[in-house]
């Protein structure tokens, strides 16, 4: 099926009947936390943020990922308590800013069972067994056959007060290892009473969690079950087939309204990464784990997973795949993107890159969700379009990220903007970055800022010598620095040293005869793409060589399981907690940090320095004592080398208080 920028988009943007209720189209915002709230409690950010999503056209709302139904429970970090009543408030005015733009509201609602852990609160996690969690690896309390009503009860107390504030529906969930899906699983439920055994037994907790709540609830409010379609892990004890098997034997209770389809599980590290997949994996993955459950379902069925875009999203509607779409991601980098989708305007949409850098890998790592290419998302503020009271000549130096943010909001509040590039290319650093094949999309951020520049009327000028002269004879009222870090070589004796930015230009190429050593200082994501562009370029062999505890340490862990199977089916080699130095005679040494260990880098080896970087105070320094008058910001790389989500921010905020 061809579809291109010319489809229409008629499938994706038809009403769609759930229950009793009619969807104004077919795209969702699948249920995620955000991690901006440490008392379980709703606020005015959350509540904004979600508005949002229904201003700018999404049909569906999933709310609250991880919702937690019990007050006793273990919650995920920073999910919302269903359970509390001083919620309520909050509840209602989110369903009736929700409803104002003609978007349906539901929230997801859990137990975690065993995915937990007590270290924060003291509170014991709960589970049908005592089988510990590959990722938290806590033992958890073996539930008791007395415990398990009062526990279904507030799965149905949930659904009561969400109705009660005018909501419209619940989604169940088991998806990610959650503990319905523990009570599925003949490896993690050993119980011998009701709620254990045989099929029918492992089912009892899910089959009366989803009954007492339909009887809780009028037949207008919308029950949604979140499930895996494909554990893909022998850790359960179940695939594909038995997931079917639970489908069919939950739609046949009547009780259901929709299925939201998934794949993997929260088992191991590895599996866990494919939960929410990234940049690594394939596009629309799940796309035949839905249609093999809308085959069989008697209600439609959503698929959520590495859906990228509104074409892709019409294409898997129009092979019958699904009958609804989740473009999470998508809509957090624009929440605009149904709204211009359906006018045609798909070239305005800031695209997803699909690093999970902001989004689900800060809240893997215990901080608050953000965004890396739309900085409103973390401060809203940045979405008052406002122009600046007096029209300025603004001249940015520097066109990678950071400069072409800033060039972009500052030409959209009416300004003179002229954004000058030493090189020959606007993008910066991502320019390089994205050449790495583990991460297709990475580049794609840069081209719409480019396209945005030639919409907005901004001059653009390459190959420019930014000296303190050639950049005052324009005359500027503001002036904006943006010109990346420095990178160095502190081996520069060695011949075989060279900076990361060197081979991934390919100045300096890799041959098979070669072998690569990358000495990685970051301890982030760099180092390990070099190591994999190394190998991939037909490297002998290849190490990676750090300080730090772990390669990639920094890394969090659903770009990290990634990232290590990545680095296995390349045969390269870890070396942690070892520092690149010169011994007395001024060759290379790799020693290790705790032994003093050492060993000499062999002659032929091909040094790789990543993270040998700093910022570049020199052009400020002139700039501001020739003219101490004209108003001078720096800003990304340049003040100091971080990430490429602090670059886009600091160029909105400067631009946008202009």
């Amino acid at each position: 099926m061809n579809i291109t920028t010319e489809t229409k988009l008629e499938k994706l943007f038809s009403p769609l009947t759930i229950g009793k209720k009619e969807l104004k189209n077919r795209i969702v915002s699948a249920a995620h936390a955000v991690g901006w709230e440490a008392d379980g409690l709703l606020y005015e950010e959350h509540t904004r943020y979600l508005e949002r999503k229904a201003e700018g056209g999404t049909g569906l709302i999933i709310a609250f990922g991880s919702a937690s139904v019990q007050k006793d429970s273990s919650a995920s970090y920073g999910s919302i308590s269903l359970w509390d009543e001083r919620n309520e408030p909050a509840f209602k005015d989110l369903a009736d800013r929700v409803h104002n733009h003609g978007a349906l509201l539901i929230s997801q609602a859990t137990h975690m069972g065993r995915r937990g852990t007590s270290v924060i609160d003291g509170k014991p996690i709960s589970a049908p067994s005592s089988v510990p969690e590959g990722v938290h690896n806590e033992i958890p309390h073996v539930m008791r056959t007395d415990e398990i009503p009062s526990l279904i009860q507030d799965f149905a107390n949930a659904a009561k007060r969400l109705e009660s504030c005018g909501w419209d529906g619940i989604e169940v969930t088991s998806f990610g290892g959650h503990l319905i899906e523990q009570f599925w699983s003949p490896k993690l439920n050993n119980r011998t009473d009701r709620y254990g055994g045989d099929f029918e037994g492992r089912m009892r907790f899910s089959i009366e969690v989803v009954e007492t709540v339909r009887s809780a609830v009028s037949e207008d409010f919308i029950i949604c079950f979140r499930m895996t379609g494909d554990p893909m892990t022998d850790a359960l004890g179940l695939d594909r087939e038995d997931m079917l098997k639970i489908a069919t034997r939950l739609d046949q209770l009547g009780c259901i309204d929709l299925f939201n389809i998934g794949r993997s599980t929260n088992a191991n590290y590895k599996t866990q990464a494919a939960t929410v997949p990234g940049d690594t994996f394939e596009r629309g993955l799940n796309n035949e784990l839905a249609e093999m459950m809308k085959e069989h379902l008697s209600v439609p069925v959503m698929v959520a997973g590495r859906i990228l875009d509104p074409y892709q999203a019409e294409e898997a509607l129009l092979q019958e795949k699904c009958d609804l779409v989740g473009i999470t991601r998508a809509i957090i980098a624009d929440p605009d993107m149904p709204k211009l989708a359906e006018q045609g305007e798909f070239s305005r949409i800031r695209p997803c890159i699909a690093c999970s850098e902001g989004c689900i890998g800060r809240l893997y790592s215990g901080m608050p969700m953000i965004c890396t290419v739309n900085p409103a998302i973390a401060d809203d503020s940045l979405e008052i379009k406002k122009t600046s009271a007096q029209k300025q000549k603004v001249i940015i130096i520097g066109g990678g990220p950071a400069g072409m943010e800033a060039a972009r909001i500052s030409a959209e509040k009416d300004n003179e903007v002229i954004l000058l590039e030493s090189s020959d290319q606007l993008g910066g650093k991502v320019l390089l970055t994205s050449v790495s094949k583990e991460r297709p999309h990475y580049g794609l951020h840069v081209n719409w800022l480019k396209e945005e520049l030639v919409r907005l009327g901004v001059q653009v000028k390459t190959n420019f010598n930014g000296t303190t002269k050639s950049i005052l004879d324009y005359n500027p009222d503001v002036v904006i620095l943006a010109i990346g870090s420095i990178q160095f070589n502190p081996f520069q004796k060695n011949t075989n040293v060279v900076t990361e930015t060197e081979i991934l230009s390919r100045k300096i190429p890799i041959s098979s005869d070669k072998k690569v050593i990358v000495y990685d200082r970051e301890g982030v994501y760099r180092g390990s793409s070099a190591a994999l562009f190394a190998a991939e370029e037909g490297a002998k062999k290849v190490e990676i060589v750090t300080p730090h505890w772990s390669i990639s340490d920094k890394l969090d862990d659903m770009r990290k399981a990634e990232m290590y199977s990545l680095l296995g089916k390349n045969k390269i080699m870890h070396l942690p907690n070892k520092e690149l130095t010169v011994d007395q005679n001024d060759q290379l040494v790799i020693k290790d940090i705790f032994s003093n260990e050492d060993r000499i880098v062999e002659d032929n080896a091909l040094v790789v320095l990543v993270g040998f970087e700093e910022g570049d105070n020199i052009l400020y320094e002139n700039i501001k004592s020739s003219l101490p008058e004209v108003k001078l910001h720096q800003i990304g790389d340049s003040v100091a080398p971080r990430r490429l989500h602090d670059a886009i921010s600091e160029g909105a905020h400067v631009a946008a208080n202009l």
